[in-house]
């Protein structure tokens, strides 16, 4: 997308240094961003929390198929578009959440709605462990949703705002590989604990994040909008350190927000709404290039395709895979941008998805007589383990990123939730239509469709998306 001549986020530069003091050493430069890092990894917990929330599927199901007694002695039989639903009605919930977000974080601010996610997801933990029927199953997962769609946005908006610029892309990436943990997390345990004994262990996020809520500082950029200028001075001090420019940081944090006002009409300016366009399409790639399929479905996937181990020990592999993949988006995100992170993993999840598409394609023709599928059955597993990492170190973290930077402070609650809202109902359609799709387009031809839209993701990324890297927000 080319530059606009009125930027509407990115147009001012980090905290200089003040004129006549001396240079902040490396030694305290690296004290500072460690301290910086703890911060934001206290505020990762809510997403440690969506990641834990989107993979119960996988271990859960799997589970379920061998015993499905439950807590209060009754049987639970799912079928197979109430299997799909445990996850999609996660991100319909998700929608509730990050629209009803953007009003808390805009008014009351980022840490306050932190603070409040925690009750819809003790509520949907106890109801999902305490399930005696389908319906309160769903129901319950559909509450995690809620708390998965706020926390994202509040999260993701606290973590932008109070780092600095030349990290911001780093600090922006620990959100991400929180999720990974939590799926990791989550099917760990699940590989020891029932079902419902996982979804009380998965309850235990949660309460770490809002204990650890009591230890964070207020957004600075949400003080300064709301006219508390010396507790966000006092903020930025600590988080910038003794030398740099504060007044400065603060009086173009008021200067910008100023002329761009607040609210749910400036959305419609067309520099906004053209952004706005960027990311949805953006969270369009970003799931139906197979993104929460692979990580909700693991399990369902690699028995499918006929991977050689157990479902479940192999889906704990790919969760660690995922952190490989979270881990690399983390070292380059801010060293090359934005932009190739995205270009370069849809291009890797492309190419891994139609060779996985073929490979089944080819294994359903086959013989029955013909074992030259069964001796190459690593060939699935390794193209799973392929699209989940190209997949977590570019299109899963970056458009999060990106829905945080492209606004400005006053606007940027209610345009991030705007654009996740529309990302979770894609997400809700993807892991909806996940089995209407295979009966009809076939399990390659299901493949093959991912493996085109993340192709369309690189030619869309390399015309319309703006790089942000090492630019502040406003």
């Amino acid at each position: 997308m080319p530059e606009e001549t009125e930027s509407i986020a990115l147009n001012h530069v980090e905290a200089e240094q003040l004129p006549g003091a001396r240079k902040e050493s490396k030694r305290e430069r690296r004290i500072r961003l460690i301290r910086q890092t703890g911060l934001v990894v206290m505020a990762s917990m809510g997403h440690f929390s969506v990641g834990a929330t989107l993979t119960w599927p996988s271990p859960a199901l799997s589970d379920l198929a061998r015993d499905n007694t439950t807590l209060v002695g009754t049987e639970m039989v799912l079928t197979t578009s109430q299997m799909d639903m445990t996850g999609s009605l996660v991100s319909l919930g998700s929608l509730l959440g990050a629209w009803g977000c953007g009003w808390v974080v805009s008014e009351l601010g980022r840490l306050r709605a932190m603070q409040w996610v925690v009750v819809p997801y003790l509520l949907g933990w106890l109801a999902n462990a305490l399930a005696p029927n389908p319906s309160l199953l769903l129901t319950a997962r559909c509450v995690l949703g809620m708390a998965c769609g706020a926390s994202s946005v509040a999260g993701t908006l606290y973590v932008v705002e109070l780092a600095d610029t030349s990290v911001r892309g780093t600090m922006a990436s620990i959100p991400t590989i929180a999720i990974v943990l939590g799926g990791l997390y989550t099917v760990w345990m699940g590989y020891i604990l029932k079902w419902h004994h996982l979804a009380l262990v998965c309850a235990l996020p949660p309460i770490i994040l809002f204990l650890c809520t009591f230890f964070l500082p207020d957004s600075p950029s949400f003080l300064v909008v709301k006219g508390f200028k010396s507790e966000a001075s006092r903020i930025l001090r600590s988080l910038r350190g003794p030398y740099a420019d504060i007044d400065s940081e603060v009086a173009q944090l008021e200067t910008h927000n100023r002329a761009t006002s607040g609210g749910w009409r400036k959305l419609l300016k067309i520099q906004v709404v053209k952004r706005v366009v960027v990311i949805v399409m953006l969270f369009f790639f970003q799931q139906f290039c197979g993104n929460y399929i692979f990580m909700v479905h693991t399990a369902r996937i690699l028995q499918a395709s006929g991977a050689p181990w157990d479902p479940d020990m192999a889906t704990i592999i790919v969760g660690i895979v995922r952190v490989v993949g979270a881990m690399m988006s983390l070292a380059l995100v801010d060293h090359v941008g934005r932009r190739y992170c995205l270009i370069t993993s849809h291009a890797i999840n492309s190419s891994a998805l139609m060779l996985l598409g073929i490979y089944v394609h080819l294994a359903e023709a086959a013989e029955p007589e013909d074992n030259t599928y069964s001796r190459l059955n690593w060939i699935p597993l390794t193209c799973v383990l392929v699209v989940m990492f190209a997949i977590n170190f570019g299109a899963h973290p970056v458009p999060f990123t990106l829905a945080a930077e492209y606004f400005p402070t006053n606007i940027r609650g209610q345009a991030s939730s705007f654009c996740y809202s529309f990302g979770t109902v894609i997400a809700f359609l993807a892991l909806q239509l996940y089995s209407p799709m295979q009966e009809t387009l076939t399990q390659a031809g299901l493949y093959w469709f991912y493996s085109i839209v993340s192709f369309l993701g690189v030619l869309f990324t390399c015309i319309f998306v703006e790089e942000t890297s090492r630019r502040a927000v406003g």
